[in-house]
This record gives C-alpha cells, sequence and structure tokens, in this order.
C-alpha cells in the first residue's frame, strides 16, 4: 500500500534511508511529507515509532491507491 504521511516541521533529507526509502518532501506551510509504500501495517508502525522517537507530530496518514 502506497502512504503519504504529513507530519509537523521539514525533517532533513539524510533521513531517508532511515525511513525505510521513503520519499521526504517538504510543503510551503512548515511540513514534511513522507511518501511511498508500506508494506503492511507492522511496517507502517515502524515507520510511527520512528517518527516518535524523533519527537516529530504526526498531522495527517493517508493510505493511496498506487498511481496516485
Amino acid at each position: 500500500m502506497h502512504y503519504r504521511i504529513k507530519i509537523q516541521g521539514h525533517l532533513d533529507t539524510r533521513w531517508q534511508d532511515w525511513f525505510d526509502g521513503l520519499a521526504i518532501t517538504w510543503t510551503d506551510d512548515d511540513h514534511t511529507i513522507l511518501s511511498g509504500d508500506i508494506i503492511d501495517q507492522a511496517a507502517l508502525h515502524g515507520i510511527f515509532k520512528k517518527i516518535r522517537n524523533l519527537g516529530l507530530t504526526i498531522i495527517s496518514v493517508n493510505p493511496q491507491a498506487k498511481g496516485n
């Protein structure tokens, strides 16, 4: 499943490998979007744990059909 996770603040792109290769993009309103394929719920919760460990705030989590 493809996910788009919005977090508060700008996360440096050097964290991309640590987030299992999810793409890191910034928005103009001081948010970061992590996007990419996450294989299952366990992997998704692993991403949430990494976000929590960095002290970041999740704004939204949106599953998307491939190609969106």
